[in-house]
């Protein structure tokens, strides 16, 4: 996705809130949406069993010869319900977010272009 297409979607979402553009509104509403795609995911293991989640610590690799990340604590694949769910929910948040940069006078694409230019610079270490 190019800056301009995050830009279009941020300029979109200002022109289609209608309500919530209290900043307190639209913190709530990230929140709500944050633990909506939490629990959608959550519901996947424990509800559909599509994916298994482990709560086991999950081993670093930062050996050069491994450039694949560890995903030991899911097993399994999204069923397409599932998958379909989350894919709804996150976009939610994303909605919220873009609110949430409107209402500051925050460019989405800017915080996106920083964030892609941190993680090129410190590679595998740019852990959050």
């Amino acid at each position: 996705m190019d800056s301009k297409s995050v830009d279009t979607f941020q300029k979109d979402v200002g022109n289609l809130i209608a309500r919530n553009r209290n900043l307190l509104d639209i913190l709530t509403k990230c929140q709500i949406s944050c633990g909506k795609f939490c629990r959608s995911t959550v519901k996947s293991a424990t509800g559909c069993g599509c994916i298994k989640i482990t709560g086991e610590k999950s081993p670093l690799c930062f050996s050069d010869e491994s450039n694949e990340k560890s995903e030991a604590s899911i097993k399994g694949k999204l069923c397409p319900d599932c998958r379909n769910i989350i894919e709804n929910e996150i976009g939610e948040s994303m909605f919220y977010i873009a609110s949430l940069c409107n209402a500051l006078g925050i460019s989405l694409s800017g915080i996106m272009e920083h964030e892609i230019k941190k993680v090129e610079a410190l590679g595998k270490y740019s852990l959050h």
